[in-house]
C-alpha cells in the first residue's frame, strides 16, 4: 500500500459519510460514493471519498485484483456535483466563522404583521411566517459594542413608529447592516468562553432545537457555533416565536450550566430574528446556515442539520417542496489513471453554465495529487416530497 495513495492507519477516519452529505443528496449506501465536504466555495466544491475494500462491486470486478469501476469514478462526480446545487445560492465568504452576511432585502414589509418587543429590540412577527433566527451565549460579544449597535437599531425602528409609518427601504438596509456586518465581525473574532465548542453542551442545544419539530414548529435549517445558533425556523399554528425561543433557551441554559458547574446568564437576553419575506431570501438563509461550520473551517463539524436546496413557500401552515439535483447525464469522460481499495479519491467539480433547471459541470477525481479522471457532465433537478 503506498503511502502517497492511502491515509496512514492512525489517521485514517471511519467509513461512513458524513451526515451533512447524508442531507445534501438521496444517495445511500451501497450507492454512495462521497464521505466529506473538503471546501465550498462559489460555483466550486471539494469532496473526498476513502474506498474501501469491503465495497461490494469489488467481489466481481476483477476480484483478486480489484479495481474502482470507472463509473462508479464518474458517479462520486455526478454525486458532488449534485451537492454543489443542493447549496445553490449566495457564496459563502472565506474566511468568516459564520458564513457570508445575510444580503439585506429592499422587499416592502409584509401586508400584515405585527410589531412586538421581546426586551431592548423591537421584532417583526406574522402568523405562519418562517424566520431566520440568531442567538448568541451571554459572553459572545462585548457588552459596550452591543448596547451600542442594539440602541441604533432601536432607534430607526422608534423613529418609523412615532411617525406612523413602514421602514423605508434605506432603514431595513441599515438594520440588516448593522447586524449582518457589525455583529457577524464580533462574532467573527470568537470572543467569550464559546462554551457550544464542548460536546456536551452542543448535543444539548442541538437535540433541544430538534424536538418539538413537526409539532411546534417546522425546522428547515440549524447549526450550534462555537458561540452562537442560527436556525431557519417556521412556528405551526398556535405556537409563537418569542414562545418557542423561551422553550429553547430556557432549556438549554439549565442544561448546560449543570454541565458546565456554572450560574447565571448562560444567553444573552436579546435575539435576532429575521421575518423571511420570499423564496429566494429563504434560499439565502439556508445556505447561511448550513455553511457556517464548512465556511468556519470546522471540518466534520456534526451541529448542523435541515433540509438543503429547498423551495420555500410563504402560504401558512404548508411546508416547503424539496428540490434534489438526482438526474445525470455524461458529456465527456478521460481517464488516466486507476483506484483501487485503500485510495482516497479528491474529488473536484465546478458549475461551467446553467441551462434550465440543468447544469453543466466538470469533474476531476485525483488520488495522491495524480489525476484520474476528468469528466463533464449535466445534472438536472427534480422535486421530491419530503
Amino acid at each position: 500500500m503506498s503511502a502517497v495513495n492511502r491515509r496512514d492507519e492512525e489517521t485514517q477516519r471511519p467509513a461512513g459519510a458524513d451526515p451533512g452529505v447524508l442531507d445534501a443528496i438521496p444517495h445511500r449506501e451501497p450507492f454512495l460514493f462521497v464521505d466529506r465536504v473538503v471546501e465550498r466555495a462559489e460555483g466550486r466544491i471539494v469532496t473526498e471519498r476513502l474506498v474501501r475494500a469491503d465495497e461490494p462491486h469489488f467481489k466481481g470486478h476483477y476480484p483478486g485484483a480489484p479495481l474502482m469501476p470507472g463509473v462508479l469514478i464518474c458517479e462520486a462526480c455526478f454525486q458532488t456535483g449534485a451537492m454543489l446545487l443542493s447549496s445553490a445560492g449566495a457564496p459563502p465568504a472565506s474566511g468568516r466563522s459564520a458564513g457570508a452576511p445575510p444580503a439585506p432585502d429592499a422587499g416592502a414589509p409584509p401586508a400584515s404583521f405585527e410589531l412586538r418587543h421581546r426586551g431592548y429590540l423591537p421584532h417583526l412577527e406574522r402568523d405562519g411566517a418562517t424566520y431566520f433566527i440568531t442567538f448568541r451565549l451571554a459572553d459572545a460579544l462585548p457588552e459596550p459594542v452591543l448596547k451600542k449597535i442594539e440602541s441604533e437599531r432601536w432607534d430607526i425602528v422608534k423613529t418609523a413608529e412615532q411617525v406612523g409609518r413602514d421602514l423605508t427601504t434605506e432603514e431595513k438596509s441599515r438594520l440588516d447592516q448593522l447586524y449582518s456586518v457589525r455583529t457577524e465581525e464580533l462574532l467573527n473574532a470568537g470572543h467569550g468562553a464559546c462554551h457550544l465548542r464542548d460536546p456536551r453542551c452542543a448535543r444539548v442545544v442541538a437535540e433541544t432545537l430538534q424536538k418539538w419539530q413537526g409539532q411546534r414548529y417546522e425546522l428547515y435549517a440549524w447549526v450550534v457555533m462555537p458561540n452562537h445558533v442560527h436556525a431557519v425556523v417556521k412556528p405551526l399554528p398556535g405556537n409563537e416565536l418569542s414562545g418557542v425561543l423561551h422553550s429553547w433557551k430556557s432549556f438549554t441554559a439549565k442544561e448546560c450550566n449543570k454541565i458546565l458547574g456554572g450560574s447565571g446568564e448562560f444567553w444573552q437576553r436579546e435575539s435576532f430574528d429575521r421575518l423571511i419575506r420570499d423564496d429566494e431570501e429563504f434560499l439565502r438563509r439556508v445556505k447561511y446556515t448550513l455553511d457556517n461550520p464548512a465556511v468556519a473551517g470546522l471540518l466534520d463539524w456534526p451541529w448542523v442539520g435541515g433540509a438543503v436546496g429547498g423551495a420555500h413557500t410563504a402560504s401558512a401552515g404548508e411546508a416547503p417542496a424539496l428540490h434534489k439535483p438526482v438526474l445525470t447525464r455524461i458529456l465527456e469522460a478521460k481517464f488516466r489513471g486507476m483506484v483501487v481499495p485503500g485510495d482516497l479519491m479528491q474529488i473536484e467539480v465546478t458549475q461551467e453554465e446553467k441551462m434550465g433547471d440543468a447544469y453543466v459541470m466538470n469533474g476531476k477525481v485525483s488520488v495522491g495529487g495524480k489525476n484520474v479522471l476528468r469528466v463533464k457532465f449535466i445534472v438536472a433537478m427534480l422535486e421530491l416530497s419530503v
